[in-house]
């Protein structure tokens, strides 16, 4: 069944009513949404979605955090690194709106029982964590309503350099460019020139956990300037900036799965929380997703999801699949944002590759014109990882956001215009 845009009403509102909102940033305006908007008649033939993993513990352990910030931490319910029963609730919830919004793409009215082998859903999991093996079985369960029990993947335990091309063997960067490009931010950080949020960040996180300062020893410095080298082949940040960073995402996961704060603040978690994270998202922006790096990283999956987007024979993917899920990580996010163009931020979510955050790239066929992408953006608010609400529950119903890539003159991109910035890519896709 091929889904029309007379009869998506729903998901059309979707997409374009953050342009009502008049937010800021990729926020598409009201006049550009119509100017760009598809005609009547428009079939949605395919949508591409890449996700991160459900809601997880710290990477490292409780004791290796206490030793690092000086201050004792909530304890998990599972081992670092793990999805939470809160993360796995969490999921559902998103994979239920995203079968309802894709329901047309996904129904298979009429035919015989399914099979994963003609399910309208595929899903490719990264295999090296269990937690991306065990978001993308929540995924493939809840969207194909049982038909598929798990999702396609490399034997578990294994780095899939589909996510991380540079996980399993030697690829080549440009050293000297990446260390310059680092080496002016590094510069641009002596000289206090970061931008005033992520400087507050650093001074509230200093003040929060070692109001004395730096010069005591053994103690955490969060606005000690930020350091950039390389660590087994790839760019690694230490410093304050780093620090920053990565206690703000853990403090937000701590908020986010309910536990005791391991830090408070007068402004509340949930305000603390929009202070902080600027330094987690300044310093993806500024390392994960340099241009250099991600296109190494994502060598693989790009041509992949370009030959998804044209139809292209896969020896993997069915060709019944009409909705097409890869089960990653932020990192994946940041990587796509990069090699794409996309910038994006959330009004209720301070983290813009929260856990579930979902990019689409949707495939619309338009009468009398080529086949026209369009990447869209759903997420979990703050209060909804925590309350473990449905989507839907937000003053703007869940809406996504429609995304603008810079490679693209409008936010409608011929598939001929976005594979033309792409021309060097592998002939042959992994899968």
């Amino acid at each position: 069944m091929l889904y029309r845009l007379k009869q998506s009403a729903f998901l059309l509102g979707t997409l374009c009513r953050l342009a009502v909102a008049g937010t800021t940033a990729l926020t598409i305006s009201t006049s550009a949404c119509a100017a760009t908007d598809l005609r009547d008649g428009a079939v949605l033939e395919r949508v591409v979605l890449v996700a991160r993993h459900g809601i997880r513990s710290p990477i490292q352990s409780t004791e290796s955090l206490t030793l690092k910030t000086g201050r004792t931490w909530s304890v998990w319910p599972v081992p670092p690194g793990s999805m939470t029963e809160h993360g796995r609730t969490n999921l559902a919830l998103m994979a239920t709106f995203l079968r309802t919004i894709y329901a047309p793409l996904v129904a298979t009215p009429g035919k015989p029982p399914c099979t994963p082998a003609t399910s309208p859903v595929f899903v490719w999991a990264d295999s090296a964590d269990a937690r991306t093996l065990e978001t993308g079985t929540i995924f493939a369960r809840v969207l194909s309503r049982g038909c598929v029990l798990a999702p396609a993947s490399l034997p578990a335990g294994k780095k899939d350099p589909l996510f991380n091309a540079m996980a399993n063997g030697p690829v080549v960067l440009d050293q000297a460019a990446i260390t310059r490009t680092l080496t002016a931010l590094s510069r641009k950080d002596d000289a206090g020139a970061v931008p005033p949020a992520v400087h507050t960040a650093e001074q509230t996180l200093q003040h929060l956990f070692a109001p004395q300062g730096c010069n005591t020893p053994h103690t955490a410095c969060f606005t000690a300037p930020a350091q950039f080298g390389w660590k087994k082949g790839a760019p690694h940040a230490t410093g304050g900036l780093a620090l920053s960073a990565s206690v703000a995402e853990d403090l937000l996961l701590e908020y986010v799965q309910g536990l005791p704060p391991t830090v408070t603040a007068q402004q509340g978690q949930a305000d603390l929380l929009a202070t902080i994270l600027p330094a987690h998202t300044y310093q993806s922006q500024h390392l994960r997703r340099l241009p250099a790096l991600a296109a190494a990283r994502g060598q693989l999956l790009l041509p992949t999801l370009l030959d998804l987007l044209s139809s292209a024979p896969s020896h993997t993917v069915p060709p019944s699949a009409r909705l097409i899920l890869f089960a990653g990580h932020d990192t994946t996010l940041d990587m796509l944002a990069s090699l794409f163009g996309l910038e994006w931020h959330f009004t209720d979510q301070p983290d813009p590759t929260a856990p579930d955050t979902t990019l689409g790239l949707e495939v619309w066929r338009v009468p009398g014109q080529q086949r026209l992408v369009r990447f869209v953006l759903f997420h979990q608010s703050l209060a909804q990882l925590r309350m473990a609400t449905p989507v839907t529950k937000r003053p703007d119903g869940g809406a996504a956001m429609v995304l603008h890539s810079s490679l693209c003159a409008t936010v409608l991109c011929s598939l001929t215009e976005l594979t033309s910035h792409f021309s060097s890519k592998p002939s042959t896709a992994p899968l």
